[in-house]
């Protein structure tokens, strides 16, 4: 068949040939399409068609599974599927067939359907007692439906008949943990007791089991029955990491201390006993034992280039009442090799203090060269750093920086004439703070260059009157001299429209554009109108504030901004975000309960906004949020991130409860009584003795009763 019209008559024939109901000629009509390399998969359905008003089934069934297998090899599963319900329809009995229905219908998302099929099977199967082809079916059955406890239940006692325990076990405990998640704690509990008769002292049953009871408030319960089991199994990893945690959470430090060091001492490098310990060591003010668990971790941490996560180590031991010169010194040192000169001087200005304080002369040296280079405007620091010198019999005053010193290249005076120059625009405009941040950034690579201190020095002696609604029509007047001093054309519509009506009015709406913020978009080439964000908080300036703070405490000034070293470097450890990757929300969010227990709201706030983007966390991070909000007293907001977490509970969960009796408190705070009364009767109802229920309802019942009188 070479041409398109040889293929219309063999079609034309072929239809002749059915109308007279002579099949046979048709099939033999048609099957001439099928010949050579171009196959018409089409033609293949219209054959098994044919062939089962011929009654001849497997002849049909060898049709239709070639073209299901077209379809199937191209991810046309819809189309596969409709082919082996044609299948399915006249081999009912093939359970091969069945299951590659079941299959597809899970594909493509029914699953009912899915389960209906596979359901069919399975008694098959059952009256033939062919176990092992039930325990593959049983294990497709489940992953359709993770809330199917019959079909697991089924699966585990297959598990069991086929002589398989740990797997037996592992699905007794997976159903365990769903009932325990729907708070079913007695119908989970018999379940585990079941996964116990199998296999005593099984690390994932006794973590199930000690769920339920720290769930019922029986912790003491709890650490008796993983220390039973750690009698015949002393080495159990596992179960000593869950007996350590429980003590931890008892605040219970002396056995946790125990239990953490045995585990370190079998496994050195396990990072979530080094932190615990470590954590429990800060609580003591054992400062030099919590860098040494944390030192290892660290060191490894930089040579993987994960500053930011050493960093939040280190400011764990930063956040304690003490400071910590070992640790100071290792953050200096981060920051040093990442070439961060701000966070370098805050950090070597807070170790000199330690330093005078504690009369390290050696170390003191040290410290004001490294600032004396970082600072060469700094007189103070440079007098101490001479005399010091000469204490020590040192004879030459000149840093080895000034001696290595060289003359800046074409490349650098072409520099820093740009950034003079984009200075000086943005004060001819008034904006003073833009200005300032542009020279700063020019500082950082030409510390010594007479010229950037000067506009500095200048800087000093301007303030800036512009208004807030002045600030975008400014922006955009800078944004246009740079086009022009580039030869380029800048165009924009609010230019435009700010210079016609610069005459007649003198408001404009800013928040049209951006509000309370003077920080400028970055120069594009791009033609149009700009958008502007407000990008509060301004963290320049918070740095600016945090130095200052620090010059205070160092110099032994007194005001407003004295405050105690740890309250310091709290601030000090927000501002230079001392976060992990952000993608490892469960480290955010352990780093944000142990901030919450030190008391750091802000820092704990900031790690639970993080974390709560990993949906295991996002219900515990929103409670956490509502209740450091709580701390601030900020109920209004509490308030918002309580009602949150509400929203995504599950209906009769404890969690629910929990999260309901928290915002009744928030709305008692609030003066709101009758909304209150009305969370904590749902939670009386639940649980008459949650907490303080009864004495909170009269105590409510009065003041909402005061309130409409």
């Amino acid at each position: 068949m070479n041409s398109r019209l040889d293929k219309i008559r063999i079609i034309e024939a072929a239809e002749r040939y059915v109308r007279l109901g002579k099949l046979e000629e048709a099939i033999a009509e048609y099957q001439k399409l099928l010949e050579g390399d171009e196959q018409d998969i089409n033609i293949s359905n219209i054959i098994g068609d044919l062939y089962v008003r011929l009654g001849q089934d497997d002849k049909a069934i060898a049709s239709f599974r070639n073209v299901a297998t077209h379809y199937e090899s191209r991810s046309l599963y819809s189309q596969a599927l409709a082919i082996y319900k044609k299948i399915s329809k006249l081999s009912p009995e093939d359970i091969d067939y069945a299951l590659k229905l079941a299959e597809l219908y899970g594909t493509q998302g029914f699953i009912l359907e899915a389960k209906s099929e596979y359901l069919k099977i399975a008694e098959k199967l059952k009256r033939e007692k062919k176990t092992k082809q039930l325990i593959f079916l049983y294990e497709k059955l489940v992953k359709l439906d993770r809330q199917d406890v019959q079909s697991r239940l089924m699966l585990a006692s297959l598990y069991i008949n086929e002589g398989l325990p740990d797997e037996a076990v592992n699905m007794l405990n997976e159903v365990a943990e769903f009932m325990i998640e729907k708070e079913e704690n007695q119908e989970a509990e018999n379940i585990l007791q079941q996964a116990w008769g199998l296999k005593k002292n099984y690390p994932r049953t006794i973590s199930n089991l000690v769920e339920i009871l720290k769930r019922e408030n029986k912790r003491k319960e709890a650490i008796e029955l993983i220390e039973e089991s750690l009698k015949k199994d002393k080495s159990n990893l596992e179960l000593l990491t869950l007996v350590g945690n429980l003590y931890f959470e008892e605040r219970d430090f002396k056995n946790a201390e125990e239990i953490f060091s045995r585990i370190i001492a079998e496994r050195p490098l396990d990072v979530k006993a080094r932190v615990k310990l470590g954590r429990i060591k800060i609580s003591q003010d054992r400062l030099d034992e919590a860098y040494e668990l944390f030192e290892p971790l660290i060191s490894s941490l930089i040579k993987k280039q994960k500053e930011e996560k050493a960093i939040g180590l280190l400011g764990l031991i930063l956040a304690s009442k003490k400071a910590h010169l070992p640790t100071l010194e290792k953050l200096a040192s981060i920051y040093k090799s990442k070439n961060q000169r701000k966070n370098l001087e805050v950090t070597y200005r807070v170790l000199l203090k330690e330093a005078r304080e504690r009369k390290l002369k050696e170390k003191m040296l040290y410290i004001l060269s490294e600032i004396a280079a970082l600072c060469p405007e700094d007189e103070a620091v440079s007098n101490e750093y001479k005399q010091l010198r000469k204490e020590y019999g040192l004879v030459s005053e000149v840093r080895p920086e000034a001696e290595e010193a060289v003359a800046p290249t074409d490349q650098d005076e072409q520099n820093i004439q740009e950034g003079l120059a984009n200075a000086e625009l943005h004060i001819e405009q008034g904006l003073i703070r833009n200005a300032r941040r542009i020279l700063d950034n020019l500082l950082l690579r030409y510390s010594d260059d007479s010229r950037i201190l000067q506009k500095l020095a200048l800087l000093d002696e301007l303030q800036s009157q512009v208004s807030e609604e002045e600030i975008p029509l400014r922006v955009e007047k800078v944004m246009a001299k740079q086009a022009q001093a580039e030869g380029r054309e800048y165009k924009s519509a609010r230019l435009k429209s700010f210079l016609e009506k610069e005459d007649e009015e003198d408001k404009i709406l800013a928040a049209e554009i951006f509000a309370e913020t003077d920080l400028i978009p970055s120069t594009s080439l791009e033609v149009g109108e700009r958008k502007y964000y407000d990008l509060a908080p301004r963290i320049d300036e918070e740095l600016q504030l945090i130095e200052t703070m620090f010059y205070q405490q160092v110099r032994g000034g007194k005001g407003s901004f004295e405050k105690e070293l740890s309250e310091i470097v709290s601030e000090f450890k927000k501002a230079i975000n001392l976060s992990f990757d952000r993608d490892e929300y469960d480290v955010h969010y352990h780093l944000g309960v142990a901030f919450l227990e030190q008391g750091l709201l802000d820092e704990a706030i900031e790690e639970f906004k993080i974390a709560v983007n990993d949906k295991s966390w996002t219900v515990e991070c929103y409670s956490n949020l509502g209740y450091c909000y709580q701390q601030k007293k900020d109920f209004r907001e509490a308030k918002h991130w309580i009602e949150k977490g509400i929203e995504l509970s599950e209906d009769g969960s404890h969690q629910l409860f929990a999260l309901k009796y928290d915002l009744a408190c928030v709305y008692e705070e609030l003066k709101e009584f009758d909304k209150a009364l009305g969370l904590l009767r749902e939670v009386q109802k639940w649980n008459s003795e949650y907490r303080d229920i009864p004495e909170r309802l009269k105590k409510l019942e009065k003041m909402a009763s005061a309130k409409t009188i």
